[in-house]
């Protein structure tokens, strides 16, 4: 005789329990941080550099002859005629206003460091070779996104974060939690703000009816850094061409606080609670560009460039924790009971296609302009080669991401003028495309850059200086209830020092 229809039920649920609980064993490193939004993070680059460059809006792709130049088109180093050392720094801040069910707050934070590097040897190769008049070669560091960060914003709302603890939890039993659960809902459960009722197999949170008066802040630090290595020549002074190798530096770290305060304690002891989260990411990578640049004559300059694909590797080390405060006292986690996570995995980033045009206006005014094509989706995660951490396939993660990314446009124009036969005047504009589908969790539009600035070049040496003011609009969900409205805008300042030998 069969089991009846409810054992049956409870079997073939225990069944699926043990083989996903096998799957999550092999699996249970990556189950927790990567995601979409890795990704992006780490495939949008902007391009720090000179003030020079940065004055200019980054157009570099047909003019060259600037250290920071070889980041959009490695063939810009062909237009050195002379061995050159740059050096720049920045200052600046970043702004965050935050909406939040109609209360508005603002953060900022202050930025500084090395923006700009480098080095170029200019060797004079006319006489020993058939139309080749220079070869370069030379390195430079660009900072070419800068992550540091905080974000605040406090409000009421009914919705709360124990509901979407409560609610992935459904269907488990508590000492399941640890092992699927460990970041969240286990935390909400040892401290006793979420409870679990043994009679119905289902777990509740200890809100009541109320609303709850939410605080969030989010600090972000970290920087992505390349180092490129660049062979170029120069052609008759009618072609040049360039490549290089570039060395890619991740470093990202994000640490939240979320606080929920109940404002009607009615019925319920819980009084508030507070959840933190802690990831820390680095690795690196490895690309390559080449390109050319060419005049058919003096005054028109086309370049066109190809980047592949950053190939990197990164490790994400994670942790949260979690304390839940009632009338009676407050409930912790044991030290010894936070649970971390640590992963290794590969990430693919889309390549680019760089074309520019540049105009030279009397050897007074130069306008250029560069549109460059990514696309989104080829953003891919790949396991790890590393034999100290489980494979794991990433294809659901990679699926999300082809279904919320999109092909992006970003376009850069600069113009230059000399006032005086020692003084450049110089101004830009920057737009980076928007990368997702749609606006959920994601930037609302297109990232603008504004900039401006001038030079002083004194027989040869020169001295630059630019202001650049970056803004982005943005939503963020603490979880699906849960929406903030950002924009962030960046201030910077650069100043270069460039001599030539």
């Amino acid at each position: 005789m069969g089991l009846p229809d409810k054992h049956q039920q409870e079997r073939e649920i225990n069944m699926r329990r043990f083989y996903s609980l096998v799957i999550f064993i092999i699996q249970a490193n990556a189950l927790f941080s990567q995601n979409e939004n890795d990704l992006f993070r780490f495939s949008k680059t902007t391009y720090g550099g000179s003030a020079r460059f940065e004055a200019m809006g980054g157009a570099f792709g047909a003019l060259g002859a600037d250290l920071s130049s070889a980041q959009i088109n490695p063939a810009g180093f062909g237009r050195f005629s002379s061995s050159q050392f740059n050096t720049s720094f920045y200052g600046g801040a970043n702004s965050t206003n935050t909406l939040f069910n109609a209360n508005e707050n603002n953060t900022t934070i202050g930025q500084a460091g090395i923006s700009n590097f480098g080095c170029v040897i200019n060797e004079d190769i006319s006489r020993r070779s058939k139309g080749y008049l220079y070869r370069q070669i030379g390195f430079n560091y660009n900072e070419i996104q800068n992550f540091k960060n905080n974000i605040y914003y406090e409000g009421g709302q009914f919705s709360s974060l124990l509901d979407q603890f409560s609610s992935q939890a459904q269907g488990y039993y508590p000492e399941e939690l640890n092992t699927y659960f460990p970041f969240s809902t286990d935390l909400a459960v040892q401290t006793g703000a979420v409870q679990y009722n043994s009679l119905t197999n289902s777990y509740y949170s200890l809100l009541n009816s109320g609303d709850v008066y939410h605080r969030r802040t989010i600090e972000q630090n970290g920087k992505i850094r390349e180092f490129n290595i660049n062979f170029s020549a120069n052609y008759l002074n009618r072609l040049y061409i360039g490549g290089n190798v570039g060395l890619r530096y991740f470093k990202y770290t994000e640490n939240f606080n979320h606080e929920e305060v109940l404002l009607d304690t009615f019925n319920t002891d819980l009084r508030s609670f507070q959840y933190t989260n802690e990831l820390y990411t680095k690795g690196r990578g490895v690309n390559l560009k080449v390109g050319l640049i060419y005049l058919p004559i003096e005054s028109v300059r086309f370049g066109i460039a190809l980047h592949s694909p950053t190939f990197s590797e990164l490790t994400d080390d994670w942790t949260a924790n979690m304390s839940s405060t009632f009338a009676y006292g407050t409930n912790t986690v044991p030290q010894n009971q936070l649970p971390i996570g640590n992963y290794k995995y590969r990430i693919r980033n889309p390549y680019r296609i760089i074309g520019s045009l540049a105009f030279i206006i009397r050897s007074r005014l130069s306008v250029s302009a560069d549109i460059e094509y990514l696309n989104y989706k080829h953003a891919h995660f790949k396991s790890t080669k590393d034999f100290n951490y489980s494979s794991y396939d990433f294809e659901y993660e990679n699926l999300i991401a082809k279904q919320v990314f999109k092909p992006a446009i970003n376009i850069r124009i600069g113009a230059e003028c000399l006032l005086t036969p020692n003084l450049y005047f110089r101004a830009g504009y920057a737009y980076y495309g928007n990368a997702f589908i749609t606006n959920e969790n994601a930037e609302t539009g297109a990232e603008m850059f504004y900039s401006t600035g001038f030079g002083v070049k004194v027989n040869r040496f020169s001295l630059d200086m630019s202001y650049r003011l970056r803004t982005l609009g943005r939503n963020y969900y603490a979880f699906s209830e849960s929406l903030t409205s950002m924009k962030l805008f960046n201030s910077r300042i650069v100043v270069s020092g460039t001599l030539q030998f």
